[in-house]
């Protein structure tokens, strides 16, 4: 159902390795990539819900809402973007890529998850 989504974003973002939909309980809903899947991509994943999670109770303390971050560890760079409150948009590209042309697709796509999410 986000196949076709997910694949606009890797094709649209130079270098792309992948796109996940996943839900903050780390379950992956549909993914693609861009040749091999990356195994460590997975696992990122996981812990950047956890980390999103960790800040969505800090908004009792009136810190604001998070919705997107980014991360780099060794030569990948991923992006995460909160949808429909309970999931993830999550982009992995080389950590020289074009991170604004990533964020960018994903905001893009966003509405159409959070529409299919309700």
């Amino acid at each position: 159902m986000f196949k076709q989504k997910l694949t606009r974003v890797v094709n649209n973002v130079e270098g792309a390795h992948g796109c996940m939909l996943i839900g903050f309980d780390g379950i992956a809903i549909d993914s693609v990539f861009n040749g091999d899947e990356l195994p460590q991509l997975s696992a990122i994943a996981v812990e950047l819900s956890n980390l999103l999670d960790k800040f969505r109770r800090l908004q009792v303390y009136d810190v604001g809402e998070v919705n997107e971050v980014s991360l780099t560890t060794g030569d990948i760079t991923t992006l995460a973007r909160v949808v429909a409150d309970e999931y993830l948009l999550i982009l992995a590209v080389p950590k020289h890529a074009d991170v604004g042309r990533g964020q960018t697709m994903l905001r893009l796509i966003a509405p159409f998850v959070e529409r299919e999410m309700v």
